[in-house]
């Protein structure tokens, strides 16, 4: 085992903990598809014209899930406009330096401003303590409702600036953020550029395969076909051949593994960096270094 692989499977043993006996689809493996969660989908994004923190309930196939968007910086419309995904285990609006968030220390931290508005999106499930968000994942349709109702927020923000601009939308995420960033990439495909780091398209892998698998229950583990079914959008997401994809994946990470996320980019400029899931989280500039080429590539 080398250090990557290590201090990967060392971070899932700490989630382990935390989580207790709440493991992933524990419950109920019983769940909607990505496009029946879509297809259900219906409310409305405020405007976002100003700084601040915009809550959102959504109704969804499972209950009531509570997104919200934070407006950090706000530049007007003749700037190009990144919409930010944070990962597991993040803390998403509290922006200070103590605080497990991603969106911080990547593109907050850095002492020069970045030339583009920056919206945080906060996932469904992530407004209170960890342990509420394993609550909720012991049923598989929460989880998949989480990443779809999302999905539709990340579409109807895309399209409001879309309509209000002609500069770049860029949809960034790492980790969980990374996934729903290639989501959004594969049903809908409206922003201009998508920059997921750490992820790919087939989910299952991660919960049935990967490191990660420790926090998924052993009748998931022995039942996987409805997992791989409905986690798995590979197929949906090759379909869409704009060039709009940059992806960044390191090659020893043990969830999203390299070996296994790869071919979702065949074709696509991906950038690979010597580095397991853990360790490219603790270098923020990795991430921040490709975000921003690909933002300058696109003002």
């Amino acid at each position: 085992m080398n250090k990557y692989v290590f201090y990967d499977n060392l971070s899932i043993q700490v989630l382990s903990l935390l989580a207790g006996r709440n493991k992933y689809f524990s419950k109920s493996l019983d769940a909607h598809s990505f496009e029946e969660h879509l297809e259900y989908l219906d409310f409305v994004v405020p405007d976002l014209i100003f700084k601040g923190d915009f809550e959102i309930s959504v109704a969804h196939l499972s209950g009531v899930a509570d997104p919200a968007i934070k407006v950090v910086q706000w530049l007007g419309y003749d700037f190009p406009t990144i919409i930010y995904h944070h990962d597991f285990n993040e803390q998403p609006f509290n922006l200070t330096e103590d605080a497990l968030n991603s969106f911080y220390h990547i593109l907050l931290k850095w002492p020069r401003r970045i030339p583009a508005n920056l919206l945080l999106l906060r996932a469904p499930f992530h407004n209170q303590r960890l342990r509420q968000y394993y609550k909720k994942v012991v049923e598989l349709d929460n989880f998949m409702a989480m990443l779809s109702v999302q999905a539709m927020v990340t579409d109807k923000v895309v399209r409001q600036f879309r309509s209000r601009s002609k500069k770049a939308v860029l949809v960034v995420g790492i980790g969980l953020g990374g996934w729903i960033t290639n989501l959004h990439r594969a049903y809908f495909n409206t922003a201009q550029a998508y920059i997921p780091i750490l992820a790919g398209t087939r989910m299952d892998e991660m919960f049935l395969t990967s490191g990660f698998k420790v926090l998924v229950s052993k009748e998931s583990l022995k039942e996987s076909a409805m997992v791989r079914n409905r986690l798995n959008f590979f197929t949906k997401f090759r379909r869409v051949t704009n060039f709009n994809l940059y992806p960044l994946l390191a090659r020893f990470d043990n969830i999203a593994r390299f070996d296994l996320q790869k071919s979702a980019y065949n074709g696509f400029p991906l950038r690979v960096i010597d580095e397991g899931h853990i360790s490219a989280i603790l270098k923020p500039s990795l991430s921040r270094d490709h975000i921003l080429e690909v933002l300058e590539r696109h003002s």
